[in-house]
C-alpha cells in the first residue's frame, strides 16, 4: 500500500475494474470490484429495513463461509 492508500494489484490476478472494495476478515482480505456505473435497481419498502436486513444476511453469508473455509482447512 503506498501512501495514498492504493494497492497494486498484479494484472495476472485476473480482476479487473478501477476501483474495489477491501475486505479484510483476520489474515484474509477480499476484493470487490466497484461498478464504474449504478445499476437502475427497483427497490420496494423501507431503505433502513432493507440495510439492516443486507446486513445480517452478509454477517450470516460470511459466517458460514469462514466456518466452511476453516472446516476445509482442519481436513474435516
Amino acid at each position: 500500500m503506498d501512501e495514498q492508500r492504493r494497492i497494486r494489484i498484479p494484472k495476472r490476478a485476473g480482476l479487473e475494474g478501477r476501483a474495489f472494495l477491501l475486505l479484510a476478515l483476520g489474515t484474509y482480505h477480499i476484493l470487490l470490484p466497484v461498478p464504474s456505473e449504478k445499476p437502475e435497481l427497483d427497490i420496494k419498502g423501507p431503505i433502513a429495513e432493507l440495510l439492516t436486513q443486507a446486513d445480517l444476511d452478509a454477517g450470516q453469508d460470511i459466517a458460514e463461509r469462514w466456518r466452511r473455509r476453516e472446516r476445509n482447512a482442519h481436513g474435516k
